[in-house]
């Protein structure tokens, strides 16, 4: 009976078990991707309309109608109301019908809801607006006004004319979101880069130009939270805005402002809450919460907050909070489940393998077996043939990592910019921060390619230097052309590399690749080295430390702390 060498110290049941906890960890991985995706489809509700004696909130893809009592008489799902994407606003026009504006395409819906025919309004001079927008009725029958936050824009659009038509000069807004109606048919607008509620009046000239304006930074907000967001204008002629902190951070304040002296108090909303859109409902601002899946009636007189709606409606609310919470703590045990399964997975890989075979040795600087017992004999200096695959990666292979490394840069400052140009305008304040962070990440990846310049330059450099020898030094001909002879008992050698003072001579490349012709180190290299010191790679770090190479260590301690940032970074945002 033959034995069989490859066999020989395989041991199939932590070679079996390795496998398993490697089918676990791509299992877990899918179910956190899985998990993750489920848990964004569950919102808390985001907008809401009142009037006519009935209250529209859309929350987690479905809109949900209620009685001005709070009493839950409908819920539509997308597959009922035909929504393409989340609405970016909603409105209750005099008639009752629901008026619907979307953006991903831009198209204005007015519905009933009893059998839900929507007529589209104006779809060729909608389909020009590309991004975040709202919407009331104009002056005119028919007559639409829209803030534009992508154009910087109060647009008219109706059917007695062609296209859409700008109110106001440009840069008179900047980043416009809600707008609303007082009693005197003056325009108000949340202007919300420019941090302030402007009044639009029309003048005598068939156009409009700006009047009172209501600053969003005082002392009433915490934060910094200054950037108006929605409107709603109650019976004393008041407005009640919901101001959010620089699109960065997931929490925003209920402001009054009285029309003409400004911000008067702060609704306390509870703790954690995230108010995202605001309508009046006779007496009382219902309020929509974000982060705790509520909605809240705040009375006009005293400012008390109290949950609005019936038990079901509040329990709709919270089973899609439940639904939220599920996921994510699945989400949260699928990553722990892939951390064991691939420590698990790791030990027992290694259990499977022979002892002998477990860690990769070094590779040694040259075969002993093969090694001269003396230099030979020559007249010169003998400079030892390098591979000429070598010679090749010397020649292109920094200029095609720089190309890379510049590539790279402009795809990452690509995204940055299109997340912040294009994506943003599309999102609300959670997921904006959410992209902020991203957008910080990707800044820092850059900066870690960039780290790696001076690394890829500093190799080459060592790669370019050429050894030789006469025979009994050892010549070095450096980046710049100088030479050095050598006595070998100066130098100092490890597995990979020659070091002299503040010098290195690699020997292998980064792969164990060979940096010289097969047998140039066992003839004419290694008779001399065995005048030099071998020393381990912790001996090599301190030598180059005593030898003015501190710059370099410190370079790399910081490459490895960028990276170790970046890495934190990425667990933090999944």
């Amino acid at each position: 009976m033959t034995d069989n060498g490859l066999l020989q110290g395989h041991k199939p049941l932590p070679a079996g078990l390795a496998i398993l906890f490697l089918t676990l960890f791509l299992a877990a991985l899918a179910a956190r991707f899985w998990a993750s995706e489920q848990g964004y489809r569950f919102t808390g509700p985001t907008h809401i309309a009142a009037g006519a004696g009935q209250v529209w909130v859309f929350a987690s893809g479905e809109l949900l109608k209620l009685t001005a009592e709070g009493e839950l008489t409908g819920v539509y799902a997308s597959a009922v109301t035909g929504l393409e994407s989340d609405p970016i606003d909603l409105k209750i026009v005099p008639d009752g019908s629901l008026l619907i504006a979307e953006q991903e395409p831009a198209r204005i819906r007015l519905c009933r809801s009893g059998n839900w025919e929507c007529e589209v309004i104006l779809a060729a001079s909608v389909s020009r607006i590309e991004r975040q927008f709202k919407i009331i009725a104009g002056q005119q029958p028919r007559s639409w006004w829209v803030t534009d936050a992508r154009a910087d824009a109060l647009w008219e659009i109706s059917e007695s004319k062609d296209g859409i038509e700008a109110l106001l000069p440009a840069g008179t807004l900047a980043g416009p979101n809600d707008l609303v109606l007082d009693n005197e048919g003056s325009l108000w607008i949340a202007d919300t880069d420019h941090r302030r509620i402007v009044e639009v009046l029309s003048d005598n000239a068939d156009g409009f130009m700006t009047g009172r304006e209501l600053t969003t930074v005082n002392e009433l907000t915490v934060g910094e939270r200054w950037y108006p967001m929605m409107l709603a204008l109650s019976p004393d002629q008041r407005l009640w805005v919901a101001q959010a902190a620089d699109f960065s951070k997931p929490w925003s304040d209920l402001v009054v402002y009285d029309l003409d002296e400004g911000a008067q108090a702060v609704v306390e909303l509870p703790k954690g809450a995230y108010a995202t859109d605001v309508a009046v409902l006779a007496e009382q601002i219902l309020v929509t919460d974000l982060e705790r899946f509520v909605v809240y009636g705040v009375d006009i007189g005293t400012l008390a907050v109290r949950p609005f709606g019936d038990k079901a409606f509040q329990q709709h609310l919270d089973d899609f909070r439940q639904s939220r919470l599920t996921y994510d703590r699945l989400s949260t045990w699928a990553l722990v489940s892939m951390a064991v399964s691939a420590v698990l997975m790791i030990l027992f890989a290694v259990k499977a393998t022979p002892k002998g075979k477990r860690w990769t040795q070094p590779t040694p600087v040259f075969d002993p077996k093969k090694a001269t017992a003396e230099v030979p004999e020559t007249r010169r200096v003998h400079w030892l043939e390098r591979n000429p695959r070598v010679e090749r990666q010397m020649k292109w292979g920094e200029r095609i990592f720089l190309a890379s490394l510049v590539f790279f840069v402009v795809s990452i400052l690509g995204v940055y910019g299109w997340m912040n140009f294009q994506l943003r305008p599309d999102l609300d304040a959670a997921a904006a921060a959410k992209a902020d962070e991203m957008g910080i990440i990707l800044l820092l990846g850059g900066l870690m390619l960039a780290l790696l310049v001076p690394v890829v330059r500093l190799s080459v450099r060592m790669v370019s230097r050429r050894l030789g020898t006469d025979g009994k030094r050892l010549h070095i001909r450096l980046e710049d052309g100088r030479e050095l002879a050598v006595d070998p008992a100066q130098l100092l050698y490890t597995n990979r590399a020659i070091l002299y003072r503040r010098y290195m001579f690699p020997l292998l490349g980064g792969k164990g690749q060979a940096l010289y012709q097969p047998g140039e180190l066992e003839t004419w290299l290694a008779p001399l080295l065995r005048e030099s010191r071998r020393v381990s790679w912790i001996e090599s770090v301190k030598y180059q430390w005593q030898h003015q190479q501190s710059l370099l260590i410190w370079s790399l301690l910081a490459a490895i702390a960028a990276s170790s940032l970046l890495v934190t970074l990425l667990m933090m945002e999944t």
